[in-house]
């Protein structure tokens, strides 16, 4: 996977209030095109605790064209900030 740690705007859903699940997100990419992905399974979800750091990591996969593609999202506690961190 390449890191990327880019910023995103995402659309989450929250079950029985227990910690978010992301549903969809828009970033920019490269070219400077924003690009919309639904995120069709989240595999796993971990917690990271750096020192000031505190995170949730989601494994995600999405289809696009035929192709399964893996990535990595991050939200960081501390901030209420959502990364694309790994694709």
């Amino acid at each position: 996977m390449k890191l990327l740690a880019k910023p995103i705007d995402a659309v989450v859903v929250f079950v029985d209030r227990e910690r978010p699940r992301p549903f969809k997100f828009k970033y920019t990419d490269d070219a400077g095109d924003e690009k919309v992905i639904k995120i069709d399974k989240v595999i796993s979800v971990s917690e990271q605790d750096l020192p000031g750091a505190k995170s949730l990591i989601f494994e995600c996969q999405s289809r696009r064209g035929g192709d399964d593609y893996r990535y990595q999202l991050r939200y960081s506690l501390d901030s209420c900030r959502w990364l694309l961190y790994k694709i």
